[in-house]
C-alpha cells in the first residue's frame, strides 16, 4: 500500500532527506516547512472540516518557526483531525521531559536524533499495517 506521509520540518536538508527516504520506500510525500503550510491547516485552533484524513502519517520536527510540534499535535487532536495520532512521529534532538509526557498523553512516536532510518522504516510498516485497505483520503488542494 502506498501511504501519504506529511513531513513538517524547518530544516530543508532534513526535510528533503526524509522525503527522499520515504519516497524510496514507495510512499507519497508532502513536505512543508511549517504546519501552516499543510493544505488543510487553516486556523490557529487547527480545526478540520474534512470528512477523511488528509494523510496516513505525519512526521514532524520538534521546533518549528511558528510553534512547537507538541502544540501543533495537540491542536490537531483538539481540532478534530481525522488522522490517527498513533501515526504521528516527532523527530527530537534531544527529548525533553515535556516531549515525553506529551507523547505518552497523546500516543504518538518520538524518534531521537540522530535518526535511524531502519527504525523509521519499521514504524512506517506499522502505520501501513494499521491502515485499512481501501481507506479514503481527503484530496489535496493544488
Amino acid at each position: 500500500m502506498v501511504l501519504r506521509v506529511f513531513v513538517v520540518e524547518t530544516y530543508e536538508a532534513m526535510r528533503d532527506s526524509l522525503a527522499m527516504f520515504i519516497e524510496s520506500l514507495g510512499h507519497e510525500v508532502i513536505s512543508v516547512e511549517e504546519p501552516t503550510g499543510c493544505p488543510h491547516y487553516h486556523t490557529s485552533e487547527g480545526s478540520c472540516s474534512q470528512d477523511e484524513p488528509c494523510g496516513d502519517a505525519l512526521i514532524i520536527g520538534q521546533n518549528l518557526p511558528t510553534m512547537k510540534a507538541t502544540e501543533f499535535i495537540a491542536r490537531k487532536v483538539r481540532g478534530g483531525c481525522k488522522g490517527s495520532v498513533a501515526n504521528v512521529a516527532m523527530v527530537c534532538k534531544p527529548w525533553s521531559d515535556g516531549d515525553r509526557l506529551c507523547a505518552k498523553e497523546f500516543g504518538y512516536q518520538i524518534f531521537e536524533m540522530p535518526l535511524r532510518l531502519n527504525e523509521l522504516a519499521a514504524w512506517l510498516e506499522q502505520v501501513e499495517a494499521r491502515t485499512p485497505l481501501g481507506r479514503k483520503l481527503a484530496p489535496i488542494p493544488g
